[in-house]
C-alpha cells in the first residue's frame, strides 16, 4: 500500500516506436512469460529476451516491493477462481524510476482443468482514465 504523501513519478518512455501498454501471454506449465516490446520497455527488461520467454519471477522482481506479495496473491487468486483479474502496481522502467500500471489478465485451462495459459495486458495507468478506488 502507498503511504499517504508518498509520489509515483509517471514518465513518458523513450521508445517512439512503443506505445502504452504491452500484451503477454504466460506459458504456467513452463514458467515463461512471452511478451512484446512495450511490455519489456515498461518492466525495463531487453525486449529480444521477454520476445523469447522469461520466468515469472523476474517480472515479480520488478514490481515494487510494496505492490509484490498484494500482485503474487492476485495472481494466484486469479488462477484459481478462473476469473479475470484487474491490478493497479508499480513497475520499476530500465531507468530505476517506478511507474504506475494496470494489468488486465485471465488465465486458461486446458479440458482436464489445468490452467495452462495466463494471457492479458499491461497498461501505463497515465493512459487509463482516473480510478479513485484503486490499490497501490
Amino acid at each position: 500500500m502507498k503511504e499517504d504523501g508518498e509520489r509515483t513519478i509517471v514518465v513518458e518512455l523513450s521508445d517512439a516506436d512503443t506505445v502504452d501498454s504491452g500484451i503477454f501471454t504466460w506459458d504456467i506449465i513452463r514458467d515463461l512469460v512471452y511478451g512484446d516490446s512495450a511490455l519489456a520497455e515498461l518492466f525495463g527488461l531487453a525486449a529480444n529476451e521477454v520476445s523469447q520467454g522469461l520466468p515469472l519471477k523476474l517480472y515479480l522482481d520488478r514490481v515494487h516491493p510494496e505492490d509484490r506479495p498484494w500482485l503474487a496473491k492476485t495472481i494466484t487468486e486469479t488462477i484459481v477462481g478462473g476469473r479475470a483479474q484487474q491490478s493497479f502496481y508499480r513497475v520499476k522502467t530500465r531507468g530505476g524510476i517506478y511507474v504506475s500500471v494496470v494489468a488486465f489478465g485471465r488465465c486458461f485451462q486446458d479440458r482436464e482443468g489445468t490452467p495452462i495459459l495466463y494471457s492479458g495486458i499491461v497498461v501505463l495507468e497515465s493512459a487509463t482514465s482516473t480510478n479513485d478506488n484503486r490499490r497501490h
